[in-house]
């Protein structure tokens, strides 16, 4: 059964095989799993890139779930600093962004395009730091029309997970645009303030009589609360940045800036992205 398959002691290769050998709702059901749930894939990042890449066209999956897996691949390509990779998977995100912008509003994390479109930007500018920042304006013309068309009065409560890469995307956007620090920082502001608004239960009478734990001791914190803190620290060094006056301050702060937003899941994956961050700014004028 594909529930009791141990992906983590499978080659990437491997992986593929064992689910081209399911029946087809439940190869579906386990490339999701592959796709969402890192820590049950192959345990090399060089094996998940490898089945991640498949999973890019895999017939049993949604045209948004495929998506996620150029998302996770190229995550896992910046993670590993694969420079000459990064350019083809750069690639790939560039060429779907028609299709990724236009997906659906819908209800549920992995279905809604809001959350699509801003974990995809992420991924997207990182892995264009990391090469050089080549395509570093039409990226941010991308994240400025998302982010000033946003339909508030489609918007879901996963807005407020989603704010987490909106924010990061802001970081590294101004690395190339500073002079419009100030209005970033206050559409960011007003991203987190809605999201929290939102980010409440529909019936919450429902959730207050029977959901709801008696006392404070026993409530658990929410994974997406933690995300949330991260956010309100990049904002606030985004409007540290915009506060600053002079060439240097400016330049330290936005640095600062950078150095919470590009990704770092490995130490040597942001010390390159920082040095590209600091050839950026070096330039600024």
């Amino acid at each position: 059964m594909a529930k009791d398959t141990d992906f983590t002691v499978l080659t990437g290769r491997e992986a593929l095989a064992r689910l081209a050998d399911l029946p087809m709702r439940k190869r579906r059901d386990t490339a999701r799993r592959l796709i969402y749930k890192k820590n049950q894939r192959p345990a090399g990042l060089d094996e998940q890139i490898i089945l991640l890449d498949a999973l890019r066209s895999e017939p049993a999956l949604t045209e948004i779930d495929r998506f996620y897996a150029l998302i996770a691949g190229g995550h896992k390509v910046c993670e590993e600093v694969m420079v000459a990779e990064a350019e083809h998977w750069l690639d790939r995100f560039l060429e779907a962004e028609a299709q990724i912008r236009a997906m659906p509003i819908a209800f549920g994390l992995r279905k809604d395009r809001t959350h699509l479109v801003f974990s995809a930007l992420n991924v997207a500018l990182n892995l264009d730091l990391l090469t050089g920042a080549r395509h570093a304006d039409r990226l941010a013309s991308w994240f400025r029309e998302e982010v000033e068309g946003l339909q508030l009065r489609r918007m879901t409560p996963y807005l407020f997970n989603s704010s987490s890469n909106t924010v990061k995307c802001a970081g590294i956007v101004l690395l190339g645009d500073p002079d419009d620090i100030a209005r970033i920082a206050r559409l960011m502001r007003k991203l987190l303030s809605y999201g929290t608004e939102i980010n409440n239960p529909l019936h919450w009478w429902i959730f207050s009589r029977f959901k709801a734990p008696k006392h404070l001791a026993e409530v658990s914190e929410r994974a997406a609360f933690g995300s949330f803190c991260n956010s309100v620290h990049r904002l606030t060094a985004i409007e540290a940045a915009a506060a600053a006056t002079g060439l240097e301050s400016r330049r330290a702060a936005l640095r600062a800036v950078a150095d919470l937003c590009v990704a770092q899941a490995r130490p040597a994956q942001k010390a390159a992205l920082m040095e590209q961050a600091g050839t950026r700014l070096g330039a600024m004028a």
